[in-house]
């Protein structure tokens, strides 16, 4: 993430067309609004649109606006998002759901910079940073004729990749405390997570992404009387330790399997913790010979340097 934000940061600087991918709730959007606010843009407009929120027959006038007289009901001229934009940036999200005879017209607009309303006879001259963002696999899109394979190339000038929480479980420490800040601000009151709470969240998979990791803290703090959060205040709890079984809070106070999974759990882990201790003290802080010694990879070794705060 650290080597991603660099890219932002040094992509900001420049009007290169930008495609953002990754799953959904990974924060896509979030990465844009960096970009624009890195950018010399920052003080224009920052426009997002869902391509797949707007059914085809309007999306068109949403994006290029129309003039007075376009088509049945256009009692007014009207300017498109791209107009209304000028000068800042503008996020395409779920490119992939355009339809094809808009990826047509997309083109014609960042190949000459210049839109059409509906109805006009003549095209008007714009300045806007184009970010598209998808969690479609855009190839697969293009082998079924589904995306154009130009219109591809000319969105891809950077490409920005973010990755699904599960592969960066490091993150979610960070998350959670900003999250849980973010809570307190709009309650007006203090929200804290306990550290067992914090372990468990970090061992969960969560598919949602940043998204459901975000719900879940509000969540939690919302319905918490006492705003200090623990496990029982996460009812996904169960299925982070993996027996989905669903017992973990099963009788309301959770006490139940799931529980006692997770209390096992945090007990291998203090092991865990002491045991690369040991391992760092007999190889005299060799990281590369604790590994061996472990019998792990060197790079199992950083993570888990990191999990514990031993780096």
């Amino acid at each position: 993430m650290r080597h991603l934000l660099d890219l932002v940061g040094r992509v900001a600087a420049h009007g290169t067309t930008v495609l953002l991918t990754g799953e959904s709730g990974t924060g896509k959007e979030v990465m844009a609004r960096a970009v624009h606010r890195l950018s010399p843009r920052r003080e224009a407009p920052f426009t997002a649109i869902n391509c797949a929120a707007i059914p085809e027959q309007l999306l068109e006038s949403e994006l290029f606006g129309h003039v007075r007289g376009a088509f049945t009901g256009a009692s007014a001229e009207r300017i498109g998002i791209f107009e209304a934009t000028h000068g800042g940036t503008l996020l395409l999200d779920e490119i992939g759901d355009l339809p094809l005879g808009l990826q047509a017209k997309l083109l014609r607009v960042l190949e000459e910079g210049e839109i059409r309303r509906l109805g006009a006879r003549d095209g008007r001259k714009i300045d806007v940073r184009v970010i598209a963002a998808t969690a479609k696999p855009l190839d697969r899109a293009i082998e079924a004729g589904e995306f154009r394979e130009d219109l591809y190339y000319r969105l891809n000038v950077v490409h920005l990749h973010i990755p699904p929480l599960r592969e960066r479980p490091e993150d979610v420490a960070a998350l959670v405390t900003h999250f849980a800040r973010q809570t307190a601000q709009r309650l007006g009151r203090t929200v804290s997570i306990t550290p067992r709470a914090l372990v468990m969240l970090t061992e969960h998979s969560w598919p949602g992404n940043i998204r459901e990791l975000r719900n879940s803290v509000e969540r939690a703090a919302v319905l918490s009387s006492t705003g200090r959060l623990d496990v029982s205040d996460f009812p996904l709890a169960p299925a982070r330790n993996g027996n989905g079984n669903g017992n973990g809070h099963a009788n309301g106070n959770g006490n139940g399997n799931g529980h006692a999974a997770y209390e096992l759990k945090v007990q291998v882990e203090q092991l865990e913790r002491a045991t690369i201790v040991r391992a760092l003290d007999a190889t005299k802080g060799s990281r590369r010979d604790a590994a061996q010694l472990l019998g792990v990879s060197l790079r199992t070794l950083f993570y888990k340097l990191r999990r514990y705060q031993l780096d």
